[in-house]
């Protein structure tokens, strides 16, 4: 039975196709957004580091290198991506979440506190604010008094008059 051999026509390719391959995958990688194409083409670039320590690689082993790193990148490019966007959206961060950056910052009640519900200020925004429950205050805050900002919950922020 006669040998085939698919990918021959590979066979004595420059580096210099894999690195255009590479860089075609990378501009489209760019218009689209979709960090598919990244790791096709950091894979392309590998083949093509490849064929510049071993020129004579066959047409088999550069599509098997290209597959094999193409996976390897992949996988551990979205493990990377998944641990940088967990820790983007980690507590404490305030990334996407006004409200959440204002911990720790002092507000002005702008308007009165009813059943320890109200408005307060900071930097010339409004805020609904809401009493900690253990804070243990004798009386609603009056309008013009300082407030800490303890934590947020959605855009509610609550308040103590700690500060």
């Amino acid at each position: 039975m006669p040998q085939v051999d698919l990918f021959a026509f590979l066979d004595g390719a420059s580096a210099w196709w894999w690195v255009a391959l590479a860089l075609a995958l990378g501009a489209v990688e760019v218009v689209t957004f979709t960090y598919f194409l990244l790791w096709l083409s950091l894979g392309a670039l590998t083949v093509a580091g490849l064929l510049f320590v071993v020129p004579d690689a066959t047409g088999t082993t550069q599509v098997l290198v290209f597959a094999v790193a193409t996976l390897v990148i992949a996988m551990a490019g979205w493990g990377w991506l998944r641990l940088r966007q967990r820790a983007d959206s980690a507590p404490g961060t305030g990334l996407n979440r006004r409200a959440a950056q204002l911990v720790g910052r002092t507000a002005v009640v702008s308007g009165p506190f009813r059943a320890g519900v109200g408005m307060v200020e900071i930097d010339g925004v409004s805020w609904r604010a809401r009493l900690a429950p253990d804070a243990g205050h004798a009386s609603e805050p009056a309008p013009g008094s300082l407030m800490r900002v303890l934590a947020a919950e959605g855009a509610t922020l609550l308040v103590d008059a700690s500060a």
